[in-house]
């Protein structure tokens, strides 16, 4: 029998290589059972004889049968470093190996010291974010609670904190009143069309250099869209109609005219002292209280020094060219209320040329700025805006802007070589600028150009310029504590009821004034108001119009419409009752300034909502969404603007209640967003202002009236006769 090793018998239980001898004799496995089966590690080998027993005999089945134990090969050890996935606390401090074990290591065992296992870098900044993220949200939803319940000031404060941290501006307390996710889930599209590139040629074309760029949130950029989407929905227009559309179209304001300084005038001539004073206290009465750019009560005793001692005395050129330009505003409001022959032969142009000339000479850009040319040129871009010259009056309010931050204007001032009164004169000149370039920029769709949070210029004391000498004031103005707790408790005042969104109202709004909140009529009240309501406009252009704005969804620009409303809104509640447009007292000085205001509101509401009308919804439940409900605001308040204004023409009560310069532009944006609203979106008849056409109407005859005295309303009228005709309506009737 062949000695080859067989694998048919399994190696018995005691002799497997596990067990505890795994080299057993071949004797010692004569007498053991066999297994029936063979473990796959293990081999068997015949041996002839057991030399250890050679007195035993063997039978030849028995040697055939006899077996040999082969060692389990033994597998190679897994080489490692030793490193543990995680050392404990105490080997890490001390930088030495750590075996791992949990939940005691073996160093910590030998030294009996307690053994802890600490998160890693990663593992902690992971809880560490969710941990900020959990209280950042915390914060922002109290901050939403509160927003609407803090004065107009601290909200300010808070949409920049937000703005900054979460980049909505003021979409992030928007949620302080948003409706549901449910709601806003429809409320727009991914975003809406900004302004992010131009279609005209401003360099080729003569007539677009005068107009200008226009912005999303100029009335007029409005009606050029209007304008296309005409053009694109006429059955028999062209397909590329609307690109002959042009800016210039939809322009109704005088910048296409030719400046014409005159031949020569007397640059050093001026009108009798009568003249004089009637054009200087008209200026005084329409101009001065809106856009204080010249100390009222040193000018007005400069002028009569002047005139009393006029033949001996010899003022300075740049004070003469500040009386001319003063002429030439007072002028110009004359011209349109038609006292211009009962009052001076000489037209506005006449004392604009003369101011033109002693003040802009060839070398004028070459000269350093001083008080007296900013002002100059303050009331430059004032006339230029009377006279409906809109790119020239944005552009010299960009000069004035600049000198008066060359000068420092834009800056406190703790001089000790300044007057108090001289500083409050310069603070009002900064405030001045700022709501000149506000309106502008509104006019133009252009981006203001002067930040509050750049400046440090106080706030106007509300007091007026006659009692800057007052003993009370005057410790008042050199106390710059006192002075902002003054400003403060008239801007911090709390409403003293919410502000309903549904019931927008002139003629049906709460009061919300305690009557301790009742003022005696002053101007400088008015001008605060004015600031902290124009903040509110710019705030709302740089969320809404700017090209970043592209970017954000429909849902956020809605957020931020919701936010800027409710804003504005508040800053109505905390106006006084001597201010209160909706409510009718005895103030008859303040009448004036309390329908300003109204115009100012109302125009800032159109800003805030007309985004609206460019958010096109898929499946839009009219009932629930946010955006219709800024839409439904939009036409509401272009109502409003309209219904401020008489049944019938009368331009005496326009041209002495409103702002004047900006009569046309407040008019403009109204009938811009009901004609929107009659050609683009079928408003359901049982709602509100439901029918546009009969406002439509009531605006082209105040249009055609005032068209008589001034041809920026002229051109209004035919622009928008045109427009409703071609749509087959008939408004001449």
């Amino acid at each position: 029998m062949s000695g080859r090793p067989s694998l048919n018998n399994s190696l018995p239980p005691e002799l497997h290589p596990s067990g505890r001898n795994e080299y057993t004799s071949f004797a010692a496995r004569e007498d053991l059972d066999t297994s029936p089966s063979t473990p796959s590690d293990v081999a068997t080998l015949d041996t002839p004889t057991n030399t250890r027993d050679p007195g035993k005999h063997r039978t030849a089945d028995q040697f055939a049968n006899a077996k040999v134990a082969i060692p389990r090969l033994e597998l190679p050890a897994i080489s490692h470093n030793g490193r543990v996935s995680r050392a404990c606390h105490n080997c890490r401090k001390q930088k030495n190996k750590c075996s791992g074990e949990r939940p005691t290591c073996q160093r910590c065992q030998e030294l009996n010291i307690p053994c802890v296992y600490v998160d890693g870098k990663r593992e902690r900044n992971a809880k560490h974010l969710s941990s900020v993220t959990s209280q950042l949200e915390q914060y922002e939803n109290l901050v939403r609670d509160i927003y609407p319940k803090v004065d107009h000031e601290v909200a300010r404060l808070v949409d920049q904190a937000l703005g900054k941290i979460s980049g909505l501006s003021l979409s992030s307390p928007t949620a302080a009143n948003a409706p549901d996710d449910n709601i806003l889930e429809h409320a727009a599209p991914a975003s809406i069309p900004c302004m992010e590139h131009t279609l005209e040629d401003f360099n080729g074309d003569a007539s677009l250099q005068a107009t200008g760029f226009l912005g999303e949130h100029s009335a007029r950029a409005w009606l050029y869209r209007l304008k296309r989407f005409v053009a694109s929905s006429t059955d028999d227009s062209q397909p590329n109609q609307q690109s002959h559309l042009s800016l210039a179209s939809c322009g109704f304001f005088l910048d296409d005219s030719t400046m014409s300084l005159g031949n020569g005038p007397d640059l050093l001539a001026y009108p009798s002292q009568v003249v004089a004073d009637q054009l200087v206290d008209r200026y005084f009465k329409v101009a001065h209280s809106a856009f204080p750019f010249i100390g009222k009560e040193i000018f007005l005793s400069q002028c009569r020094s002047f005139f009393s001692q006029s033949a001996t005395m010899q003022p300075g050129v740049k004070w003469m060219a500040l009386l001319n330009i003063v002429f030439a505003i007072a002028a110009k409001h004359s011209g349109v209320t038609g006292d211009q022959e009962r009052l001076d032969h000489n037209n506005d142009i006449v004392y604009f040329s003369r101011a033109w000339k002693l003040s802009m000479n060839d070398s004028a850009l070459l000269e350093h700025p001083n008080l007296q040319q900013t002002q100059i040129e303050g009331l430059f871009s004032l006339y230029f805006l009377s006279t409906g010259q809109i790119n020239r009056a944005w552009r010299m309010c960009g000069v004035a802007i600049q000198s008066a931050m060359a000068m420092g204007i834009h800056l406190r001032s703790d001089s000790s070589n300044i007057t108090y009164v001289s500083k409050e004169i310069r603070y009002r000149l900064w405030w001045a600028l700022y709501l000149l370039d506000t309106q502008v920029c509104v006019m133009t769709g252009r981006m203001p150009r002067m930040q509050r949070e750049h400046c440090t210029t106080p706030l106007p004391v509300p007091y007026p310029e006659d009692s800057f000498w007052d003993d009370q004031v005057a410790a008042i103005l050199r106390d710059k504590q006192a002075r902002a707790s003054l400003v403060g408790s008239f801007l911090s005042s709390s409403p003293s009821a919410p502000v309903s969104q549904s019931n927008l109202g002139l003629g049906d709004r709460p009061r919300l004034s305690s009557a301790g909140q009742r003022l005696r009529p002053q101007v400088s009240p008015y001008l605060l108001y004015s600031i902290e309501l124009a903040t509110v406009m710019r705030a709302a252009i740089e969320i809404l119009y700017t090209p970043d704005a592209a970017k954000k969804s429909g849902m956020e620009i809605a957020q931020a419409m919701k936010s800027l409303d409710l804003t504005a809104d508040n800053w109505f509640a905390r106006l006084p009752a001597a201010y209160r447009f909706a409510d009718t007292g005895d103030e008859i000085d303040v009448a004036p300034q309390r329908t300003s205001l109204a115009f100012q509101y109302l125009s800032t509401k159109l800003v805030i909502s007309q985004p609206a009308l460019r958010l096109y919804t898929v499946d839009e439940d009219p009932s629930q969404t946010l955006n219709h409900q800024m839409r439904t605001i939009c036409f509401h308040i272009a109502a409003q603007v309209v219904d401020m204004l008489p049944d019938e023409p009368d331009v005496t009560w326009l041209l002495g209640c409103c702002p004047w310069w900006s009569a046309l532009h407040y008019i403009t944006q109204s009938i811009v967003v009901l004609i929107t609203q009659l050609l683009m979106w079928n408003t359901p008849r049982g709602e509100v202002h439901a029918d546009p056409l009969t406002r439509i109407k009531k605006v082209l005859r105040w249009l055609s009236e005032l068209s008589t005295r001034d041809p920026t309303f002229e051109r209004a009228w035919l622009i928008f006769t045109e427009l409703l005709s071609s749509q087959g309506f008939n408004v001449l009737v």
